[in-house]
């Protein structure tokens, strides 16, 4: 079977903020993003509130090799929206300047808050945990380990 799992996060409202910080911190790429405005063009039946044209109905960011999807809207209606601690990004690379370089850089924005600062551990020569604005987990990892 060939087929890839992409993570995707739902921001309540801040995902055209994400992508931006995602850009500009971890040197995301776009390969597609939707405003709510610019799905309203495709299919008029599309309905959305009023000061919401710029939010994302969907988009697909490269980071590094892999991807991740952003929008706006819960995936479990059920429940009140929420960014969980149960979940986090992990970005791992052998070249401990690469995540090295993605930490500092990560730590230049006001909001980034450092839950484990930068440093060896029983498992890696170069570990962190930060949380960005958005309130997402990112665990960056120096790994021994081919992957």
């Amino acid at each position: 079977m060939n087929f890839e799992v992409i993570p995707f996060l739902s921001f309540n409202g801040h995902g055209a903020l994400a992508i931006a910080f995602y850009e500009q911190y971890l040197g995301a790429e776009v390969l597609f993003k939707k405003s709510y405005k610019e799905m309203k063009e495709i299919n008029p039946r599309f309905e959305y509130e009023e000061g919401q044209d710029d939010y994302i109905t969907h988009s697909v960011l490269q980071i590094g090799s892999n991807k991740i999807m952003i929008a706006e809207e819960e995936m479990d209606s059920t429940r009140p929206w929420q960014l969980s601690n149960s979940s986090s990004l992990c970005i791992q690379s052998k070249d401990f300047s690469v995540i090295e370089t993605i930490y500092h850089n990560l730590i230049k924005h006001n909001q980034v808050h450092i839950l484990k600062p930068f440093k060896a551990n029983s498992f890696s020569p170069g570990y962190s945990i930060v949380r960005d604005p958005f309130g997402v987990i990112i665990q960056l990892t120096v790994t021994k380990h081919d992957f």
